[in-house]
């Protein structure tokens, strides 16, 4: 048999097996999702079970989701994400139907609120466990430094002796939100923080001075905006 031949039997048996896995990785994720089994897949109303506080939307929103298998889903779905579970939710166009999708299923996601993109990746660098969503703020995950901000939502007790909330027969569950950010770095590796300062920051990336002192001119905390654009700069973004 040519050489030419066996080329095109080996490809003949290779594209179909890979684009089976494929498929079937994609058809994982859908079928997780709408898992009749699932408890959590029923519709709900974003506003009055936590709003904001709890949800990245008060409505659905505009996306994709990539599966573990590098398929995306996109037409004909809109999205949500809830930070006290870390789940991504999704919904059927022509159904009226929320779904929970597998967490292990979803490699990444975007959300589009008006004008801004939001990101959320995995990253084995900081969770092992590879299920907690992060949302990349600054930089890209191949790139020289990574910002990664993990953003959690937990309900309160409701506290029945609250004059205000007996008065007015308020019991909706309250949430408070907490942040931590993530430098994942190819040379320092990673690096958690609350909060950072200049003296910090020139501490973690020495090699960076100048373009640190341009940037930072306070001696308080760095707030968001500025760590971003450090990290956007650095990448050259």
């Amino acid at each position: 048999m040519k050489l030419t031949q066996l080329l095109g039997l080996v490809l003949l048996l290779w594209i179909p097996n890979l684009l089976l896995g494929q498929a079937r990785s994609f058809r994982d994720f859908i079928i997780a999702a709408n898992s009749p089994t699932n408890p959590k897949a029923s519709a709900t109303n974003f506003k009055t079970a936590g709003g904001k506080d709890r949800f990245l939307l008060e409505e659905w929103g505009k996306g994709w989701a990539l599966s573990r298998g590098s398929e995306m889903v996109k037409d004909g779905y809109a999205f949500n994400f809830d930070f006290e579970r870390n789940e991504l939710y999704l919904r059927k166009d022509d159904e009226d139907v929320m779904i929970v999708a597998d967490n292990n299923s979803v490699r990444r996601f975007v959300i589009v609120n008006g004008l801004d993109s939001m990101r959320f990746v995995k990253s084995i660098a900081v969770d092992k466990t590879n299920k907690v969503f992060f949302q990349l703020i600054g930089g890209n995950t191949s790139g020289k430094i990574a910002l990664l901000k993990l953003r959690t939502s937990k309900a309160l007790p409701v506290n029945k002796n609250d004059y205000a909330r007996n008065f007015n027969g308020d019991y909706s569950t309250q949430y408070r939100n907490d942040h931590a950010y993530y430098f994942v770095d190819a040379e320092i590796g990673v690096k958690g923080f609350e909060k950072m300062t200049r003296d910090e920051l020139l501490k973690l990336f020495p090699q960076h001075q100048a373009l640190i002192v341009r940037l930072v001119t306070s001696k308080k905390p760095i707030d968001e905006k500025t760590l971003v654009a450090f990290t956007n700069e650095v990448n050259g973004l």
